[in-house]
């Protein structure tokens, strides 16, 4: 039997979630490390190859096996010539201080290359901080030497991380599947709620919201990257199929926002919306049990599209309403979306019962999807300038981490410098918003870790400490993006352990650990606004990607029967066009604890997001429309009315946006017309379609009539409307934020 199906099968692998697993991995390769050359080379040397194993685990994440020696060995290599380069020069002050300022600024570069840089950069620091721990060399062989026991215990660490890669794929694949699963449960819930009015004020309004669809995206990312990337078999071609259908399906809920606000707020329509909420839970229940399928080797759930059907109808037919009520028509359409999402479902949990078959896409067409992997020089070149954020950070943290080592040679407790360099190293972010949680909970977890180390300290054995010291590596390694505090917590174990370890009977440095914590967080802090990087300053960057993306992403989806190679086009582009998104709502997201008078302001912010997410929601409904209807629409009308609504739709979203808005523009948009009352309804009101609620013009007839060119026509409008209204919005944002910008300065 596979280990992943042994996992799968035990009680307690099936509690697992995939960061735990790998961080189990981790501390089982480290202890394997230190046990080997402890065993053989003595414990002095034991110690110093299981830094190394610390150092090369940094990258180890779950990811394919394929990725883990591009990841591991960069880290090996950094770490092993930092080692080296604190052993020559640990002598020196003016030689540390140089060296930690090279270390700190090219390190922190390296977040030019994204979030799977993060691990090495920290390599860098962390292997420092452990060098200046370890006993002052006695002259240069020592410190080769050392330095060499360090690269062996790095590189078999190495060996381990690709070994436990290939044992663990098949469970990380599961588990990152089932993890999408969960993430659009939670949001078919939480969609449920909104529909049916059922949340709070804050809970319903579009940050909540928004960060549902981010939760989903992420998880749908990681399953991209752990299944696409998968050796053809039975069962990667299940999973890819899941995790297509489940990317599918997300267009659906987004595209379910819409028309909704048509059916108005009396008795009838709260009772239709009543239906359509109480419609989606068993889904969310069917794609919960498919979840513990996949993770578990549950059941298979029962799925039954005529009875999901007729239960929809008996809902629907219950409600109190005349018979000639315009809005049924509304109804009828809305009923037949949700039927798309009762058969995307079906085939789900059809396709992991039914026999094995090829996927609609190769491999080869996959990988475009999958998160970039190396590291090309050129991504360096974009932040060469104090205009970046990567390069503002790198400046900010070299001086910062300088400072903190002459101030930790300064303070009367100097034995440990390095203490202060570390807390300032893990508490100062690239954000004031992840700054201040880092801030608190490395406090915290110190706090804690400091009690633990105390009780740990009158404990005799020392095999028991080395096995406390194992533990803590990897809680630390697998909660450190979780939930920091218990992160911090085990890297104070690792951290007052090892003298411990080194030298039995000392006294643990308990106090002079929680000084430099506090005053490493606090200097973190208050390097924070050394060459702040606010949100304002990439704001014009990152609307003007969102609206390249949108417009590129219109381009592909509003094609008349599009060939493979367009619908792998419209696939990369929905997928580039969520990531912008998402960047716009992050942004969102850290402002909030910048600055008054740097902040963004929130109220155009959200019109904008808004705007966004609805013309997504949009496109999403041609899309689907184009694919799954396209012998009810008009040959003859149908693709000249798409070719001359994407051109003046994109030549909208390409046209320059800069400063405020002037003249009619000025007159015709009203950013609280969203911002308001996208409260209620998930940001698809507008004021102009609630007025006419009532009215048959506002949607084309559906009551099953043969063509549906009338609802393509409107949805192109819409999307024409939606664009015009994103980009003036912009307008008013850009215009806004210009103007705080000039008053701060």
């Amino acid at each position: 039997m596979k280990t992943g199906s042994l996992l799968r099968a035990s009680p307690i692998g099936q509690r697992l979630k995939a960061y735990q697993l790998n961080g189990l991995s981790v501390a089982v390769g480290v202890s394997l490390v230190q046990a080997a050359f402890s065993a053989v080379f003595g414990l002095p040397v034991g110690l110093a190859a299981v830094g190394g194993g610390v150092f090369a685990s940094l990258p180890d994440v779950p990811n394919p096996p394929y990725r883990v020696w591009r990841r591991v060995i960069p880290a090996v290599l950094l770490a092993t010539l930092v080692t080296l380069a604190v052993g020559l020069l640990r002598s020196s002050a003016v030689g540390m201080t140089t060296l930690i300022a090279v270390i700190a600024f090219g390190t922190l570069m390296a977040m030019a290359w994204g979030a799977r840089a993060g691990p090495l950069s920290f390599t860098g620091v962390l292997s420092l901080v452990f060098a200046m721990a370890w006993q002052a060399p006695a002259g240069p062989q020592e410190a080769f030497t050392h330095a060499g026991w360090v690269l062996a215990g790095a590189l078999s660490y190495s060996l381990w991380a690709r070994f436990s890669a290939v044992l663990l794929r098949r469970r990380y694949r599961e588990l990152a599947v089932a993890a999408a699963l969960r993430a659009c449960v939670q949001r078919l819930r939480s969609r449920a709620e909104r529909i049916r009015g059922g949340l709070s004020l804050e809970d319903a309004g579009i940050r909540a919201s928004i960060a549902d669809d981010v939760v989903l995206a992420e998880a749908l990312q990681a399953a991209r990257d752990q299944v696409f990337a998968a050796q053809p078999s039975v069962h990667s071609r299940r999973q890819i199929d899941l995790v297509l259908g489940l990317i599918e399906l997300r267009d659906l809920l987004l595209a379910s926002r819409l028309d909704l606000h048509l059916l108005g707020d009396d008795d009838a329509a709260l009772a239709w919306r009543m239906a359509l909420a109480a419609t989606l839970l068993p889904l969310a229940e069917t794609l919960e049990q498919l979840a513990k399928f996949v993770e578990q080797g549950a059941p298979l759930p029962e799925v039954s599209v005529p009875q999901w059907r007729a239960q929809l109808i008996t809902r629907l037919e219950a409600v109190p309403a005349p018979a000639h009520d315009p809005r049924r028509h509304l109804v009828d359409a809305l009923q037949s979306r949700i039927g798309h999402m009762f058969d995307d479902i079906a085939a789900m949990v059809a396709r992991c019962q039914g026999p094995d078959r090829e996927n609609a896409w190769t491999r080869e067409q996959l990988q475009p999807f999958v998160s970039p992997e190396g590291w090309p020089l050129a991504a360096l070149k974009p932040h060469l300038t104090l205009q970046s954020g990567v390069m503002r950070h790198a400046l900010r943290g070299t001086l910062a981490l300088s400072l903190a080592y002459v101030l930790g040679l300064m303070l009367p407790w100097a034995a440990h410098p390095h203490w202060l360099v570390l807390s300032v190293a893990v508490v100062l972010r690239g954000n004031l918003e992840q700054t201040l949680a880092r801030r608190n909970d490395r406090i915290i977890g110190t706090v804690m870790g400091c009690l633990l180390v105390l009780a740990l300290a009158h404990l005799p054995s020392h095999g028991l400490l080395s096995l406390v010291f194992v533990l803590a590596v990897g809680v630390a390694h697998a909660y450190v993006n979780q939930r920091y505090r218990v992160a911090a917590t085990a890297a104070t174990l690792m951290a007052l352990l090892q003298p411990l370890m080194l030298h039995a009977g000392t006294r643990p440095a308990v106090a002079e650990r929680l000084a430099d914590t506090v005053i490493g967080a606090l200097l973190a802090w208050a390097f924070c606004f050394v060459l702040p990087a606010w949100e304002r300053r990439s704001l014009g960057r990152v609307c003007a990607q969102l609206r390249a993306a949108l417009a590129r992403h219109a381009g592909n989806v509003l094609c008349w029967a599009p060939n493979p190679e367009q619908q792998i086009a419209q696939r990369l582009s929905r997928q580039q066009a969520y990531t912008a998104l998402a960047a716009l709502a992050a942004a969102a997201q850290r402002t909030r604890v910048e600055p008054r008078e740097v902040r963004l302001p929130e109220r155009e912010l959200e019109a904008v997001l808004s705007h966004g997410y609805r013309l997504m929601a949009l496109l999403g409904a041609q899309q689907q429309l184009l694919n799954r209807r396209r012998e009810r629409l008009d040959a003859g009308q149908a693709p000249a009315a798409l070719a001359t609504s994407l051109a003046a739709l994109q030549g909208t979203l390409k046209r320059e946006v800069s400063g405020p808005l002037s003249g009619a523009a000025s007159s015709t948009y009203r950013p609280a017309a969203y911002a308001g009352e996208i409260i209620g309804a998930g940001f698809e009101l507008d004021r102009e379609d609630a007025s006419d609620a009532a009215s048959t013009e506002v949607w084309p007839l559906h009551l099953s009539q043969q063509d549906l060119s009338p609802w393509l026509l409107r949805r192109l409008a819409l999307c024409e409307r939606e664009a015009a209204a994103l980009t003036a919005s912009m307008q008013v944002l850009l215009g806004a934020q210009a103007g705080a910008g000039t008053t701060a300065a």
